[in-house]
């Protein structure tokens, strides 16, 4: 019994040629399509295996642009300094191998005046 779902949804097909060549946005959008369709339970069970199959496909093809994309995105590094710079992530560097600026270290460029001041940040008052 398939309920109120008597036209077949958008992008069902079942190669994953027709997923590699969907947006993040696109996919995501039918991704959310079938979750749906299968929390209702509107489908027959053969149907809801093909449609959960389908799923783990578009989820891992969404899983590899995000991967991709992260890749592309510049990291800030905090120089000593205090500067802010932008580097390239390098393709394949896990984030966890990345340099961390020591907790406390400033985002933005701190006058010399102003790094000397001990301010409990429990009393400023805003």
């Amino acid at each position: 019994m398939r309920g109120d779902d008597s036209a077949a949804p958008a992008g069902t097909g079942t190669g994953s040629d027709d997923i590699d060549s969907l947006s993040y946005e696109r996919a995501l959008a039918e991704l959310d399509q079938i979750i749906e369709r299968l929390e209702r339970g509107a489908v027959a069970l053969d149907e809801a295996i093909a449609a959960y199959e389908r799923g783990a496909r578009l989820a891992q093809h969404c899983g590899g642009l995000l991967d991709r994309t992260e890749q592309k995105i510049s990291q800030l590094v905090v120089g000593a300094g205090g500067r802010v710079a932008e580097k390239p992530l390098e393709p394949g560097r896990e984030t966890a191998d990345l340099p961390v600026a020591p907790p406390g270290a400033p985002l933005v460029p701190v006058p010399g005046h102003l790094r000397e001041l001990d301010i409990d940040p429990d009393e400023i008052p805003f």
